[in-house]
């Protein structure tokens, strides 16, 4: 698919542009395709780096604070989403 960069995610987060085996779900570490604009605003924000090299010729941003989650929400989160899955 030429029209798609692979990527390496930073953060966690959940997109329907995301193709991925999860469904648009990524989780730190996590490799993934996206569209060309879609991969540029990630980058820029630094949710995810391309796999190869960056794009825009700029440092990626820090993640800002409301972009954290706790832990116990995460669990809590994944067991929803888990429990909801057909078995």
């Amino acid at each position: 698919m030429s029209d798609c960069v692979a990527m390496t995610v930073n953060t966690e987060f959940h997109n329907p542009r995301i193709r991925n085996a999860k469904n648009g779900l990524v989780e730190a570490g996590d490799t993934f395709e996206t569209d060309l604009a879609h991969a540029q605003d990630l980058e820029r924000l630094g949710h995810a780096v391309p796999l190869a090299g960056p794009m825009l010729g700029i440092a990626p941003a820090p993640l800002e604070p409301h972009h954290q989650v706790s832990e116990s929400a995460l669990r809590a989160d994944r067991a929803r989403r888990r429990a909801a899955e057909p078995a």
